[in-house]
């Protein structure tokens, strides 16, 4: 019963990919495509994808957005609301898998121990068992050199005959052959709040320890989601992407610089903030729950790469800014240092973009509006810098 269940959270997870992509994609052919795949898998004629994933320093919180992702609910899933759920493999999952790192168990028909010996699925993947299988990762990753040479180590995923299965062995052993890699929410793609100074772990994102130019056994550098935590459903379209990569029904998702897939990533907060405009006007609120824009309160938006609000985190609700907080970057390699921290201070004017003081335009108007556009940014910034000044003055003339 509780290996029909885990096979039940399996199927769940890329079922709801599949609908997501499909519910999103702008191609007709992708969503053709999605279709498709569903039907091949449901008749059989398509053997199941196998996902480990394995969890390094971390709090668990793509874990728990990961459960709150939608079409359909994991809940629905596991009481056998959804018909047709395709044969896919969650084969190893820390927190919803049955099994454990038990060195014995006795049940009514004699040991079961090896049944439920979470590590033995580690083991299997190694070996080449579960192959074809897309390797998941959650949480940053600590360099052992050091602490295995004083007779300690930061991080394993589990311990069996006195061999300690160190996450950063585990993640090069597993990556070497695994279809795709994918690494989920900030600690894992850039190593997070444990990555930050001063850092006594050594903490690494995913593509730092096998490599930029690392490739999976499919060709795929390492494909980062990051977040802190990244939304549910962020990870469920990314999942969705590389199961038709892996089938050989799509290319590999279109990646940035850092990794991160174009169609979710590629626009900065910035962009899509309906509060975006008053930043042109130099229109800036100077406390909490004031509508206008937040750069003053330490909103790092300009220079964030995150699509929160185009998606919201659940169900298309809880976005950063939308909501009156300013974005404090927690999707950028840097975070959770500068210039991203201080979380609450303003960035200085030289860090932001160029598109945001002068936006693109058609050719024909380039010189006139680009040069009016740089004015006003300019305009608009002077008269910020020159109000703080002015207040800080002022505060400093009554003390």
């Amino acid at each position: 019963m509780e290996l029909t269940r885990r096979k039940f959270l399996t199927t769940s997870l890329i079922y709801a990919a599949v609908l997501a992509l499909a519910r999103t994609a702008e191609a007709d052919a992708a969503i053709l495509k999605a279709s498709e795949l569903v039907k091949k898998i449901i008749e059989g004629q398509e053997s199941p994808v196998h996902l480990v994933w394995i969890q390094g320093q971390a709090c668990s919180g793509d874990t728990i957005a990961l459960l709150n992702a939608v079409e359909p609910s994991l809940v629905d899933v596991l009481i056998g609301q959804v018909q047709g759920v395709p044969p896919v493999e969650l084969n190893y999952h820390p927190t919803v898998m049955p099994q454990w790192g038990v060195d014995h168990l006795e049940g009514p028909e004699g040991p079961t121990a090896k049944a439920w010996d979470a590590n033995s699925i580690i083991d299997q993947a190694s070996s080449g068992a579960l192959d074809p299988f897309v390797l998941i990762v959650e949480g940053s990753i600590p360099a052992e050199d050091e602490p295995k040479a004083a007779g300690g180590y930061y991080c394993s995923i589990g311990e069996r005959d006195e061999h300690i299965y160190y996450m950063e062995d585990v993640l090069k052993d597993l990556a070497s052959r695994a279809a795709a890699v994918v690494a989920i929410g900030t600690c894992a793609t850039f190593g997070g709040i444990p990555h930050g100074a001063p850092n006594p772990t050594g903490a690494r994102g995913v593509y730092d320890v096998l490599g930029r130019g690392w490739k999976s056994a499919l060709g795929l550098p390492v494909i980062n989601v990051p977040g802190c935590p990244a939304a549910g459903d962020w990870q469920v379209k990314t999942l969705a992407h590389l199961l038709l990569t892996v089938k050989g029904l799509l290319p590999p998702p279109e990646l940035d610089e850092e990794h991160r897939p174009v169609f979710l990533y590629g626009e900065t907060v910035h962009d899509t903030c309906s509060r975006g405009a008053y930043f042109g006007l130099g229109q800036f609120s100077k406390k909490y729950g004031e509508p206008l824009c937040m750069f003053a309160l330490g909103c790092k938006g300009p220079i964030v790469h995150c699509p929160m609000n185009k998606t919201g985190f659940v169900e298309g609700v809880g976005m950063c800014t939308e909501y009156g907080s300013p974005c404090i970057g927690c999707t950028e390699p840097d975070f959770p240092d500068a210039p991203l921290a201080p979380f609450l201070k303003e960035l200085p004017t030289f860090l932001l973009p160029a598109e945001v003081a002068a936006p693109e335009a058609p050719k024909a108007e380039a010189a006139i509006a680009g040069s009016g556009l740089i004015g006003l940014f300019a305009g608009a910034a002077a008269g910020y810098y020159l109000a703080r000044r002015k207040e800080g003055g002022s505060e400093e003339g009554g003390e």
